[in-house]
């Protein structure tokens, strides 16, 4: 019995379990490709909670088209029982990257307890949505044929800018939302209009004309048309005569 006393008097003396249990929030607004995204970590120490010691704040996991541009942050080394402080994580979406909600995943983590840099370690998971906002262009593209010339008419009717637009030797340099341009190409059996978004993403659109539809040869054949039958009249004429 007396071992056990002795025992029990000495676990009692022992440091309890601590376990961190910190409030962590993170704020962050929607992003455009090629932007820096910034992670705005809130981190606050509960009132009666133990004390957090050597406070670091990382980026755990990005998606495959998310660069980091700034993955930890070090708090402040003491925080202590309903205190709170605040870090900030930054990543960059490239130019790929497709409109949508995305998870980013950041963790924080240090040692808790009374003790000195903290008796225990402790590690926390955090999973932030993250929205990705896409302005794309939507071009239309029809065309006419007059002669030896092709009319091509471009129409955007998306969210975002065209720009770089280049189409056999003619270029133009942006075509915002809601508006429309010619350009006039001399006569070819096909053409491709080329010209990317305001991030940089290429896209191409390529048309073939069948000869046999131009205008040059549409009148070619309604001369023939009309030659043929001046001829036939007039020999019905000559007939009639003799």
């Amino acid at each position: 019995m007396r071992i056990l006393l002795i025992t029990f008097f000495l676990l009692s003396l022992l440091p309890a379990a601590q376990e961190a249990d910190p409030q962590i929030t993170a704020d962050i607004d929607p992003v455009e490709p090629n932007q820096v995204s910034i992670i705005r970590v809130t981190v606050t120490n509960p009132n009666n909670a133990d004390m957090l010691w050597g406070n670091v704040l990382k980026i755990e996991e990005l998606p495959p088209t998310f660069i980091p541009v700034r993955s930890e942050y070090s708090l402040s080394h003491e925080i202590r029982s309903g205190k709170t402080d605040i870090g900030e994580l930054s990543f960059q979406v490239s130019r790929e990257t497709e409109g949508g909600t995305y998870t980013v995943g950041i963790s924080l983590s240090g040692g808790v307890g009374p003790c000195e840099e903290g008796c225990i370690p402790y590690f926390i998971e955090k999973e932030i949505p993250v929205t990705v906002v896409r302005k794309e262009p939507e071009i239309t593209i029809s065309h006419t044929v007059q002669g030896n010339t092709i009319t091509i008419l471009l129409r955007n009717s998306g969210t975002g800018r065209a720009q770089s637009i280049t189409c056999e030797d003619q270029s133009v340099s942006s075509l915002p939302p809601g508006t429309d341009i010619e350009l006039a190409i001399p006569f070819t059996t096909s053409f491709t209009v080329s010209y990317e978004d305001q991030y940089g993403k290429k896209y191409s659109q390529s048309f073939r004309i069948s000869k046999s539809t131009s205008d040059t040869e549409k009148d070619s054949s309604i001369q023939s048309l009309l030659i043929f039958l001046g001829i036939f009249m007039g020999y019905l004429f000559n007939k009639h005569m003799n």
